[in-house]
C-alpha cells in the first residue's frame, strides 16, 4: 500500500517524540517550493543596495582617475628624463646636440639610429593620445602629434642656416633666441628642450595674449612657459618641461627661470 506525504511525515514525527527528539515544526510557507528558505529581496531593499552602489562609485572614480593622472605624469618626467641622458650621451659624442627634426619636432632619429643612446627614440606622450589637431597642424602623418616635442635652441644666424640649406622646419620658432620669436630661450632653458603637452592636453591656451608675458611686454606667453603645477590641483593647466639648464621645470618664478 503506497504512504502518502502527509503519513510520513506523522510517522515521522511519533519517531522523533520515541526518540526524545524535540517535535518537529510545519515549515512556515515561503520555506516550501523548490529553493526553500529563499524569500527573495524587497523594491526597497534593492533601492538601497543600489544607492550604496552608486555612492561607493562616486568617491572610488575621481580618486581612480586621480591617480591615473599621478601615473602619467611621473611616465612623462621618466621618459624626458631618460631622453636627457641620451641627448647629452649625444653630444659628448658629437659635441653638439642633434638637430631639429623638421616640422614635426620629435625627438631626433639620430639618438636611436646608428647609435642606440636611447633605447626608443620615439616615446608616445602618454596626455597626447587621442588629442584633436589643430587647424595649422603640417604633418601627412597625424601620429606624430603622439610623441614628445624636442627643440634644439638656435641663434638667429642658426637659423638661417636651416633656411639656406632648405632644411623643414615647424612654423613655430620657438626655438629661436631672438626679438619676434622666443627672446632669452638660450637663457631659460639652455641649449635643448623636450615638452610633453600635459593633462590639460594643450600648449598654447587662447586666453595667453600679447603683453602676457612679463619677461617680453610685446610678446605672448609661450606654451613652453605655461608649466603644469600639480599643486594647483592634478587636472590644472600647463605643460611638463625638460630642458638642459634645468631639468624637470614645475614653475618659472622669474624671467631669469
Amino acid at each position: 500500500m503506497a504512504m502518502g506525504k502527509a503519513d510520513w511525515g506523522q510517522r515521522e514525527r511519533k519517531a522523533h517524540r520515541k526518540r526524545g527528539l524535540p517535535r518537529m515544526r510545519a515549515k512556515p510557507p515561503f520555506e516550501s517550493g523548490p529553493n526553500p528558505g529563499f524569500r527573495g529581496f524587497t523594491l526597497i531593499e534593492l533601492l538601497i543596495v543600489v544607492a550604496i552602489i552608486a555612492i561607493l562609485a562616486a568617491i572610488a572614480v575621481p580618486n581612480f582617475l586621480e591617480v591615473q593622472v599621478r601615473a602619467k605624469a611621473s611616465r612623462v618626467v621618466a621618459d624626458l628624463r631618460t631622453i636627457s641622458i641620451g641627448l647629452e650621451a649625444y653630444a659628448v659624442d658629437n659635441r653638439d646636440y642633434p638637430p631639429n627634426d623638421g616640422i614635426y619636432n620629435v625627438v631626433p632619429i639620430q639618438l636611436s639610429t646608428p647609435i642606440s643612446y636611447v633605447t626608443n627614440g620615439y616615446l608616445t606622450d602618454p596626455f597626447a593620445n587621442n588629442v584633436p589637431l589643430p587647424d595649422d597642424y603640417l604633418p601627412d602623418d597625424p601620429q606624430y602629434i603622439r610623441y614628445y616635442t624636442y627643440d634644439k635652441i638656435l641663434t638667429m644666424a642658426e637659423f638661417f642656416v636651416y633656411v639656406r640649406d632648405m632644411r623643414p622646419l615647424s612654423g613655430s620658432l620657438e626655438f629661436v633666441d631672438d626679438l619676434g620669436a622666443n627672446v632669452g630661450a638660450f637663457w631659460k632653458y639652455g641649449k635643448w628642450r623636450t615638452l610633453s603637452l600635459g593633462p590639460d592636453r594643450e600648449y598654447r591656451l587662447p586666453d595667453y595674449e600679447f603683453g602676457s608675458d612679463p619677461c617680453d611686454p610685446n610678446g605672448v606667453l609661450l606654451g613652453s612657459d605655461i608649466l603644469y603645477d600639480p599643486t594647483n590641483g592634478t587636472l590644472s593647466p600647463g605643460n611638463i618641461l625638460f630642458t638642459q639648464k634645468h631639468g624637470w621645470k614645475q614653475t618659472m618664478d622669474d624671467c631669469g627661470h
